[in-house]
C-alpha cells in the first residue's frame, strides 16, 4: 500500500508545484520509490541465473489487440418420438483495440481504445484485466455482445439465423506456477521480467465462468426450419416466446504445464496449457413459464492455452502473444454449450 501512496503523491506534486521544486521532489520521491522496489526485489525468491528484472527501469509498449468469440449450442429435440440433433453456431466480428503502456520496474499503467468506437460502432463491450507474476497470475474477462451472426444445422441443411442471441459473460482464469523461481510468465507476456535460460513448470489452475445467452425475438416465417409448428412443438428452444435465456455458472480446477524456451539472448518462445474439470455448476434455462435446471454430462471442461514469441533487437523488442479459452458444459442429450474466446497481441516495445 505504501508504494501506491508514493505514486499518487508523486503525480500530484508534479502537476501543481513550480518546475524547479517539482523536479527536486520528483527526484526525491523517485529515490524513495526505488528503495521500496529494491526491497521488493531483494525479497524475491527467483533464481537470477534463470529469471531477473530488466537492467533498464522503464519499458514502453504499443500493443495491437485482436480478439474474437464464438460458441456452439447443441440441442437434442424429440421429433415424432425420435431424437434429432440441431447445432447452432454463433460468432461475432473480430475486435481491434490499441493499447499504450508504461512500466517502471514492474509498476505499469496503460491506456486502451477501440478505433471502431470512434466512429460510433459499438454493439459490444469487452474488458480484459491481466496480471502475470512468476508464481501467481490471472485473466479477468468481461464482455457483452449483441453482434453475433449465426447459423443452424438442421435436417442435414444449414440455415442463416442472423442476430438471434445476445451474450453476457464473466471469466476468471488463475494459475499457480510451482517452479516460479526459474520459470517466468511475465517474461513472455508483459516483458516485465527477462527469462535467461529455458525452464518449465507444473501449474495448478482455477477457472470460474458466469454467463448468459439471451434469445431475441424472432419472426419464424423468415426461417425455413420453422416450416411445421407441430414438428418442433417438443423442442422448446426453438420458441423464443418460451425460452428467454440460458444461464450458466461453473467453477473448475486442474493441472497443466508451461515452458519457456530460450535458444539465445534474442529469442523467447512460450507455450502452456491448463485443462481443468468442472467441480461446481449451476446451469438454468429461463422460460416464460418458469425455471428449469440444466443437466450435465461428464466431462465438463475448461481449457486455457497460452503462447508467445518475443524477439529482442538492440534497442527494441517485438512480441506476438495468444491466449485461448475453451469451455464445454451441459448435457449431450439435451443442451450442450461450447464457448471459445481467443485474443492475440502484437507488441512493439522499448526499454531505457
Amino acid at each position: 500500500m505504501k508504494k501506491y501512496m508514493f505514486i499518487i503523491c508523486f503525480t500530484l506534486i508534479s502537476l501543481f508545484m513550480p518546475a524547479k521544486i517539482a523536479a527536486q521532489h520528483r527526484h526525491s520521491l523517485l529515490q524513495r520509490l526505488d528503495s521500496l522496489l529494491d526491497v521488493r526485489d531483494m525479497r524475491s525468491k527467483s533464481d537470477t541465473n534463470y529469471v531477473s528484472r530488466p537492467d533498464q527501469h522503464w519499458t514502453l509498449r504499443m500493443i495491437n489487440n485482436v480478439s474474437g468469440t464464438n460458441f456452439n449450442l447443441r440441442v437434442v429435440g424429440v421429433v415424432y418420438d425420435s431424437k434429432e440433433v440441431y447445432n447452432f453456431r454463433f460468432k461475432n466480428p473480430i475486435r481491434h483495440t490499441m493499447t499504450l503502456s508504461a512500466n517502471y520496474r514492474g509498476l505499469a499503467v496503460a491506456f486502451a481504445f477501440n478505433p471502431a468506437s470512434m466512429f460510433g460502432k459499438k454493439a459490444s463491450t469487452e474488458i480484459n484485466v491481466n496480471s502475470y507474476g512468476n508464481r501467481f497470475g490471472f485473466d479477468f474477462i468481461y464482455e457483452t455482445n449483441g453482434e453475433f451472426d449465426g447459423e443452424i444445422e438442421a435436417n442435414g441443411e444449414n440455415f442463416e439465423l442472423g442476430s438471434l442471441v445476445r451474450e453476457k459473460s464473466l471469466t476468471i482464469n488463475a494459475y499457480y506456477a510451482f517452479n516460479g523461481k526459474k520459470f517466468s510468465y511475465p517474461a513472455a507476456f508483459s516483458q516485465s521480467y527477462v527469462q535467461k535460460r529455458s525452464a518449465g513448470s507444473l501449474m495448478a489452475g482455477l477457472s470460474y465462468h458466469r454467463g448468459s445467452v439471451g434469445i431475441t425475438e424472432v419472426d419464424k416465417s423468415k426461417y425455413e426450419f420453422y416450416d411445421s409448428e407441430e414438428k418442433f412443438s417438443d423442442l422448446d428452444f426453438y420458441d423464443p416466446y418460451d425460452v428467454e435465456k440460458i444461464k450458466m455458472s461453473y467453477a473448475s480446477v486442474g493441472l497443466g504445464y508451461g515452458y519457456n524456451f530460450v535458444p539465445n539472448r534474442k529469442w523467447l518462445f512460450h507455450i502452456s496449457t491448463l485443462p481443468s474439470f468442472v467441480l461446481w455448476r449451476e446451469n438454468k434455462i429461463i422460460k416464460t413459464i418458469g425455471v428449469e435446471m440444466m443437466k450435465s454430462t461428464f466431462p465438463e471442461v475448461t481449457i486455457v492455452a497460452r503462447g508467445s514469441i518475443v524477439h529482442y533487437f538492440k534497442h527494441f523488442f517485438m512480441g506476438l502473444t495468444m491466449v485461448y479459452n475453451y469451455t464445454s458444459a451441459g448435457d449431450y442429450d439435451f443442451i450442450r454449450l461450447a464457448h471459445n474466446k481467443w485474443r492475440t497481441r502484437l507488441i512493439i516495445g522499448k526499454r531505457f
